[in-house]
């Protein structure tokens, strides 16, 4: 079914190098010290495959590894994987891996740990989230302890961009830790049970407060990481963030407030503000389904919305009843892009179709009308929104 969802590209995870790292970015990278990084929202547990949040993640990418990373001009690089090849049917991958690719529990990363961890992924008892994703996978096989095959139900042209994802990709787990110990451990993060073959190692979570990894000295790609050790601080409160940007106290602050960005210029005028592809891209959207009868509000269980099963509703709200351009200056401050579509700006494939969509409220009123609303039976619909954090707690107002 054809939608037209209201959409906003959110380039509005700012990140803030105190001016001591800002005037070394032009220079060599050195080795050494501490990255002090500010977090807005807590870690909720380091079960890599199932905890849900972007916080865990960014802590998985780095504390784990996966067969392949995907650079931001859309090309694949070999992670763990040195290489690979597709079958001529694109039914089979084949993936053959470093020889020097270690887990932090000193163990080698071998085909058998491949397996086991897309596997694990797949297994319905894992209950991740990302399962939906690997539906295409019939199976995975092991070659040799070096060479792992994954074999497709049918020809699936996302696999690389799923095992290499930000939200969908693929974290390596050492099987000994694994089954050494139990998800309970790995939720809580028990020393041992948290083991990846990234470029940095588990040390010490407090929940709620604070997170601590460590270089790995055995990291596959030599002379990286450059910093020794990465602190990362769960500081809510925005004013707080910058309290402790300016005092020293924290080098980097990821997701930053937008409506905070001008008073952080007053406070730190050395600061460096990034927005752009340095960033996350975010995707504001209106979601046009509701919860399947008896589900929860937030339920993935979903069903289509009663007042947006009629295209010229849909239209007249998603389309032209949505100030993009107002959005941005009231909601975000300027430090978005007004877009409509699926893919953000600057994303491969990202296409500008804005010109579809402008705002004209006088033909959104029109459709609606058409449909059978106006002043004696008005449109009315609630939007549920993300409110634990400022920087994802759109402005509603502006429709």
């Amino acid at each position: 079914m054809h939608r037209r969802l209201r959409l906003i590209a959110i380039l509005v995870i700012i990140s803030l190098l105190a001016w001591g790292a800002s005037l070394a970015l032009a220079a060599e990278p050195k080795r050494g010290g501490t990255l002090r990084i500010a977090y807005g929202n807590k870690i909720s547990h380091f079960d890599f495959h199932t905890a849900p949040g972007y916080e865990l993640i960014m802590v998985a990418m780095n504390v784990g590894c996966g067969l392949v990373n995907v650079t931001p001009d859309g090309d694949f690089v070999g992670d763990a994987a040195e290489s690979w090849d597709v079958s001529p049917d694109g039914k089979s991958y084949t993936f053959k891996l470093r020889d020097n690719v270690y887990f932090h529990n000193d163990t080698l990363v071998t085909a058998e740990a491949v397996k086991f961890s897309i596997d694990r992924l797949m297994d319905p008892a894992t209950k991740s989230g990302m399962r939906r994703f690997y539906e295409p996978v019939d199976r995975v096989e092991v070659l040799d302890p070096k060479t792992v095959q994954v074999h497709m139900k049918r020809p699936y042209a996302f696999f690389l961009h799923m095992i290499a994802g930000y939200r969908t990709g693929l974290v390596l787990y050492s099987p000994e830790a694994t089954e050494k110990y139990d998800l309970d451990d790995r939720k809580k993060g028990k020393p041992g049970a948290v083991v990846g073959c990234g470029p940095f190692k588990f040390v010490e979570w407090v929940p709620n407060n604070h997170f601590v990894m460590d270089r790995w000295e055995k990291y596959h790609q030599a002379g990286k990481p450059y910093v020794d050790r990465v602190l990362i601080r769960v500081i809510k409160d925005p004013v707080t963030q910058m309290a402790a940007f300016k005092a020293g106290e924290v080098d980097f602050i990821a997701s930053f407030s937008p409506e905070h960005v001008e008073t952080l210029k007053v406070q730190n005028p050395d600061a460096q503000i990034l927005t752009g592809p340095e960033s996350t891209p975010m995707t504001a959207m209106m979601k046009v389904t509701k919860p399947a009868p008896g589900e929860k509000k937030l339920s993935q269980k979903r069903v289509p919305h009663p007042i947006f099963g009629d295209v010229r509703v849909r239209k007249a709200v998603g389309c032209y009843g949505t100030d993009r351009e107002a959005i941005v200056k009231i909601a975000f401050k300027g430090g978005a892009t007004p877009w409509v579509g699926m893919i953000s700006p600057g994303a491969i494939d990202s296409v500008d179709v804005n010109a579809m969509c402008p705002y004209d409220p006088e033909r959104a009123k029109a459709l609606l009308q058409e449909a059978g609303y106006g002043p004696d039976n008005p449109l009315t619909f609630q939007l549920t929104t993300n409110t634990e954090k400022s920087v994802f707690n759109i402005n509603s107002s502006c429709l």
